[in-house]
């Protein structure tokens, strides 16, 4: 990641620290904020309106048995979350807490913005792709590796990862962040970044299991 922020620096462009303090908190709020939603959008998965339908002996079967078939392992895990930081007696204390969370970490962004840079960049993910079942018996785990991007989720801005290397001969990701409606600017630097490397033009290095 220094090394594709070196290359753009010897492109000409200018490179300056700036600070994203409530960052941290962008984990949490995050997967308090999506599972409510994948909560709420989801319910119409009923098997009456939309979607699969697996038939049962009344409606209330219906119900489980087509959303118990038509939902992975993932998805349930975050309808229930989503249900229950929506349910009475919590919503204030998880939901809107983290949509003011939401709120903080997007005003953070365009303070950096205002009169500091242009794009913000830094690592995708805090670790190259893991092997096919790792952490299986621990989803949250995964959600963890989601650490660099969710701020930038949360805060609704234009984003994009290019290739900058590679890490135990599997792909890294440059990740560069621009403000609202400025996706050109984004898209020009990830367009100069290319002209001055060609790690685009790589392959990883197969490795044995």
């Amino acid at each position: 990641w220094q090394q594709g922020i070196a290359w753009l620096r010897d492109a000409g462009a200018d490179i300056v620290d700036v600070s994203l303090p409530r960052t941290k908190y962008a984990l949490p709020a995050y997967y308090i904020v999506a599972p409510a939603e994948a909560s709420s959008n989801l319910a119409r998965y009923d098997g009456v309106r939309y979607g699969l339908r697996v038939s049962g002996k009344d409606i209330a079967s219906l119900y489980e048995n087509t959303r118990a078939a038509g939902f992975g392992a993932e998805v349930k895990r975050r309808i229930l979350i989503g249900t229950y930081v929506l349910s009475h007696g919590y919503y204030d204390a998880y939901y809107l807490q983290a949509q003011r969370l939401r709120r903080l970490i997007a005003q953070d962004f365009q303070r950096a913005y205002a009169g500091q840079c242009d794009v913000i960049m830094g690592p995708v993910t805090p670790t190259v792709a893991k092997n096919i079942g790792d952490n299986r018996d621990d989803p949250t785990a995964d959600w963890l590796a989601d650490v660099y991007t969710l701020g930038v989720s949360l805060a609704g801005l234009p984003a994009m990862s290019i290739p900058c290397g590679f890490g135990s001969g599997r792909p890294v990701g440059l990740q560069i962040i621009g403000n609202y409606f400025d996706e050109g600017r984004l898209l020009a630097i990830a367009d100069r970044y290319q002209q001055v490397t060609d790690w685009h033009k790589q392959s990883p290095v197969k490795q044995d299991a």
